[in-house]
């Protein structure tokens, strides 16, 4: 989970208001994350806008989730962002594989958010 503010200007994550169109994502469905040890090619499995709820709200927290060694607990959280998804997406995950969640200030809601969740590709 990363998490970077959306700036007008296109700086740290303001670039990821562009995959609220589908278009765009259809471009660009693919997320390069390069860390000082390895390249990393990431394939996006889910867009969605979200927010950041109080915590006796029973909703979906996406923010929540680290990664999982519980297959059951993996495919929940799996669902639950495709469900969100503000456009179909064919990608999918499956247990083992390595997530990675971007997420963003997104103004349409109070304390509203914009996540990007992507599997590794090998």
């Amino acid at each position: 989970m990363m998490y970077g503010h959306n700036r007008k200007n296109g700086k740290m994550f303001g670039l990821l208001m562009a995959y609220k169109d589908q278009a765009y994502y259809e471009e660009h469905p693919y997320i390069q994350f390069d860390t000082l040890y390895e390249k990393g090619t990431y394939e996006i499995i889910s867009v969605f806008l979200s927010k950041v709820y109080y915590t006796t709200d029973t909703n979906f927290k996406y923010y929540q989730f680290f990664g999982s060694q519980n297959p059951e607990q993996f495919e929940n959280y799996v669902e639950n962002v495709k469900a969100l998804s503000l456009y179909p997406i064919e990608a999918d995950a499956e247990f083992g594989d390595e997530l990675i969640t971007l997420s963003t200030c997104e103004y349409s809601v109070e304390n509203g958010r914009m996540a990007i969740v992507a599997k590794k590709v090998q």
